[in-house]
């Protein structure tokens, strides 16, 4: 249940990222790093392991894999601009410090 959760929380943090970034540009993708690096970093707390950080941070990259490749429609959640490509490099680099991070 513990693996749920934390898969589940990495894959809410994601999409709240991903809904979050092209908002006000610079202040939505510090705002959206923050909150992914918060919910990775809690998670570990809650369950004061690194594997349920590391399970979170899977469904977080799934997630947003999911919403920078094309859907049905041919939408695009995250764009290859400054601010989704931002999202992308800067938001892997946050959520790994997050899984090393100290509990």
């Amino acid at each position: 249940m513990k693996y749920l959760y934390s898969l589940i929380s990495g894959v809410i943090a994601a999409v709240l990222s991903i809904l979050i970034h092209q908002s006000i540009p610079p202040i939505g993708v510090i705002s959206a790093l923050i909150f992914s690096f918060g919910v990775i970093w809690l998670v570990g707390r809650l369950f004061n392991a690194r594997s349920y950080k590391v399970i979170a941070a899977i469904g977080w990259f799934a997630a947003l894999l999911r919403g920078s490749t094309f859907g049905e429609g041919q939408e695009l959640l995250v764009q290859g601009d400054g601010v989704g490509v931002t999202l992308l490099l800067l938001g892997t680099l946050v959520v790994l410090f997050a899984v090393a991070a100290r509990n």
